[in-house]
């Protein structure tokens, strides 16, 4: 029927594609209704705006390719599970976030002081989960993110850190 790859074009940007159909929805009711209904049309508009700017944001995060490996996302705690390697962070653990080489693989390194860091690949089954744990960490700019993760350069980018990054006075070991 459609093909695998309109498909999986569709499933990447599905919240702007959603947010276009809601502007579309509010602005018939608006243009062609009067009363409450015409201010119905236009709150629903300014949702689907919002959707459109948050979907070509979850649209541009989201990477085509498949890296080994799962990323889970549950209760605050990102985990990754590889063949090779994997771990566990919490979220208000993390003090920096990168994105790197890894293995000839673009990764993000999640920082975390006193622990060693979590490597996972962009590309990871589940790794759209991390968008949501990247949108909690205070002052991380979005769009820088997404505007690196299309860059393809083979240096790290340093995408966040908090303000106590790298101090271990903190722990015992």
């Amino acid at each position: 029927m459609i093909r695998p790859e309109v498909r999986a074009s569709f499933w990447r940007w599905r919240e702007l594609i959603i947010g276009l159909l809601v502007v579309a929805l509010g602005a018939y009711w608006y243009f062609t209704s009067f009363g409450l209904l015409k201010l119905v049309g236009v709150v629903t508009m300014l949702f689907g705006a919002m959707a459109i700017f948050v979907g070509q944001q979850r649209g541009r995060f989201r990477v085509t390719g498949s890296a080994p490996g799962i990323v889970n996302l549950v209760e605050g705690q990102i985990s990754y599970f590889g063949p090779k390697e994997g771990g566990a962070i919490a979220i208000a653990d993390i003090t920096g976030v990168s994105l790197v080489k890894h293995e000839d693989m673009q990764s993000w390194r999640l920082d975390q002081n006193g622990h060693p860091s979590l490597i996972i690949p962009i590309t990871a089954q589940g790794g759209e989960l991390l968008f949501d744990a990247f949108a909690e960490l205070k002052d991380l700019n979005l769009e820088n993110m997404v505007h690196q993760i299309s860059q393809e350069n083979e240096h790290s980018a340093v995408i966040w850190r908090r303000n106590d990054y790298g101090r271990n006075d903190r722990y015992l070991h």
